[in-house]
């Protein structure tokens, strides 16, 4: 099943999925998305959402251009990524950065974080290489690390000496870096303390506001995406079921499959249901931004 979100007065998205399909070989050949067609608007914060195995990770990898689809195409800012040149597409890259799951398996232990949050800038940017330029790269990862709300000092530092929330920290000022447009966030908060969770978000909607950046926020857990998305994509079984805007798809959901899903919801009082329960938790409808 394909489901495409369209809206003919809005601007073009940022980033356009048509007709996305990624086979994997083999004596079997597996089917690890199929048919998924999607928009992604600027400025917009888009949750993909699903159990694990459903091809959250192989389409975020497709939309980043990790992997080539079987069939179907991404378009970034208007942009076939299959019609790029090799340096071409390394150009789009720099737009498109991704926050992963684990910030400790995200970084190299033995690495300074000066080091770790430059790492971009010395991979794309020739005059960021070198002992000349290593000065104002620090004083940039200075900055960066102070826009997500660290010390500037803590530069000669290694991983091992943080929390797990100042990790992630790090692992979004890097992404940070380049001054992309998208930032594909891949379960940002799961590997998170609840307290420190909620810092996190927060981060994350303040960056997004000051830098009018874009979010595929991709989650398992529908209490956060209710908190942060503006739009819902649920995923099963490599197809989209249901996509729509976050208040409609978490409290009327249309398919099945995303009744299941918040069906599964934990609540504090079983007497009250788990769907009732569920839905009092939701924001209402103007929180959703």
């Amino acid at each position: 099943m394909s489901t495409r979100a369209t809206d003919t007065t809005a601007p073009a998205p940022l980033l356009e999925l048509s007709g996305l399909r990624k086979e994997f070989g083999g004596r079997r050949t597996n089917v690890a998305v199929d048919d998924v067609s999607l928009d992604v608007h600027e400025g917009e914060t888009l949750a993909l959402v699903g159990e694990s195995g459903c091809g959250k990770t192989t389409l975020t990898r497709l939309l980043l251009g990790l992997l080539e689809p079987t069939a179907g195409r991404v378009r970034f800012d208007g942009q076939d990524l299959a019609a790029l040149t090799a340096s071409e597409l390394r150009g789009v890259r720099r737009q498109m950065q991704v926050v992963l799951q684990d910030p400790y398996s995200s970084m190299n232990p033995r690495m300074r974080i000066t080091d770790i949050v430059a790492e971009p800038l010395v991979t794309h940017e020739p005059d960021a290489r070198g002992r000349r330029a290593r000065a104002r790269t620090r004083e940039r990862v200075g900055e960066l690390l102070e826009a997500v709300g660290l010390d500037a000092g803590i530069q000669d530092r290694y991983p091992h000496e943080f929390s797990g929330g100042q990790r992630q920290r790090v692992s979004i000022a890097r992404a940070l870096a380049l001054r992309p447009r998208l930032l594909v966030l891949d379960e940002p908060t799961s590997a998170l303390d609840v307290s420190v969770q909620a810092t996190v978000l927060d981060l994350l909607a303040d960056l997004q506001q000051r830098l009018r950046l874009t979010y595929v926020f991709v989650s398992h857990n529908l209490a956060v995406v209710a908190q942060v998305a503006d739009r819902v994509a649920v995923m099963s079984r490599g197809s989209l079921v249901e996509v729509g805007e976050a208040t409609a798809v978490l409290r009327t959901p249309r398919h099945p499959y995303t009744r299941r899903l918040l069906d599964a919801v934990p609540v504090l009082d079983p007497r009250r249901g788990r769907r009732a329960a569920e839905r009092a938790s939701l924001p209402a409808p103007e929180a959703n931004r």
